[in-house]
């Protein structure tokens, strides 16, 4: 999937911004605070009295992937509008400002730059459904907190590759504070850390791993006594199957019973796998006919997965879809089912390098 978030002037000095979203795959596009402080899922919960953003932030999260934090100017004071009597203002709901949250699709939305009276933000020409509260007590980015970060922000659970899990402290403007010695503790929802207690160096920051040999998502949580929870998200997924072959199949089963590459293997947890065959082929056909290159059948467990032509005489990349595979050991059998051999107009076979699940 694709998606788009066109940002380009929504922070300049001009009176009025337009935004496009195009995206398939987004689950939230928020301006001015997070709206899923806690990492339930929800966003309409933030618990009362939070100190939260400023309206200088923009979080956003795509399906299967952890939310992201995008950092503005601290001049940068984004507010939800309400449209109340042909007049666009500023909304609150408990006398606090609120922050104006996408939840996927594809919308526009124009954002006006306000001089009020001293003060200065940027409005919303649009109301959502949420209640995601700026803390007005909050001067600028979450006060003295911790920032998380784990990279990559996914990889194989597989119990043996790991991720670094970095934590920073921060000021109120969300800027890197270097503070040695600071205490954090540090928790996670999926996965092992390599130790659950670090201290800060000199930069203020330090860093542990992480390894899971489970699916999903994980949240890692670092508090410290004095200052505001902070969290990460990684994604735990399959660890990738390779199966080396590396021979060519001459011909197809119903010439040659034996024509065929057998491998068994071992999967190691229940869910959906990518298929990809790697190889290339050679090409032969009758005169006045199209071109006629192999056909690759892929068969797991007795159940064709899909047959498709390989039409490429260098190292190409097939995909066969998606496959649902129980914890189990498993049986692949790999085929070309047209075989064409003629010593005049060509021979027709397919070289199989490897077939890759992830």
């Amino acid at each position: 999937m694709h998606h788009c978030v066109r940002l380009s002037s929504v922070f300049s000095h001009t009176t009025s911004h337009y935004i496009n979203v195009l995206s398939d795959s987004l689950e939230y596009l928020s301006f001015g605070v997070d709206p899923d402080p806690d990492n339930n899922g929800i966003l309409n919960d933030t618990p009362p009295g939070l100190v939260t953003d400023n309206g200088d932030v923009i979080y956003y999260k795509l399906m299967g992937d952890g939310k992201r934090l995008i950092k503005l100017q601290d001049s940068v004071h984004i507010r939800e509008g309400e449209l109340v009597n042909g007049r666009w203002l500023s909304r609150s709901v408990d006398g606090q400002g609120q922050a104006v949250v996408l939840t996927g699709g594809s919308q526009s939305v124009t954002f006006e730059l306000v001089y009020d009276r001293g003060t200065t933000y940027t409005l919303s020409h649009l109301k959502d459904n949420l209640n995601a509260y700026i803390n007005p007590n909050s001067t600028g980015g979450l006060s003295h907190g911790l920032l998380v970060s784990v990279n990559p922000d996914s990889f194989p659970a597989d119990d043996v590759t790991d991720g670094r899990v970095t934590v920073q402290l921060v000021d109120s403007q969300g800027r890197w504070v270097q503070e040695m010695g600071r205490t954090v503790n540090l928790t996670s929802s999926r996965g092992n850390l390599s130790i659950v207690q670090l201290v800060t160096n000199a930069h203020g920051s330090g860093s542990v791993m992480l390894t899971s040999g489970e699916l999903g998502l994980g949240v890692v949580t670092a508090q410290s006594p004095g200052l505001h929870n902070g969290t990460g998200e990684v994604a735990f997924i399959p660890p990738p199957l390779v199966i080396k072959f590396n021979e060519w199949i001459n011909s197809s089963p119903d010439k040659d019973p034996d024509a065929e590459l057998v491998a068994q293997f071992q999967i190691e947890h229940n869910t959906y796998y990518s298929v990809t065959l790697t190889g290339w082929a050679t090409e032969a056909h009758w005169p006045l006919m199209p071109e006629g290159w192999a056909i690759g059948s892929l068969e797991i467990d007795g159940v064709v997965l899909d047959e498709i032509e390989v039409a490429s005489g260098s190292r190409i990349d097939v995909s066969f879809g998606d496959v649902l595979l129980d914890a189990r050991k498993h049986t692949l059998k790999v085929t070309m089912i047209n075989d064409f051999n003629y010593p005049i107009f060509g021979d027709r076979n397919l070289y199989v390098e490897q077939v890759e699940f992830s």
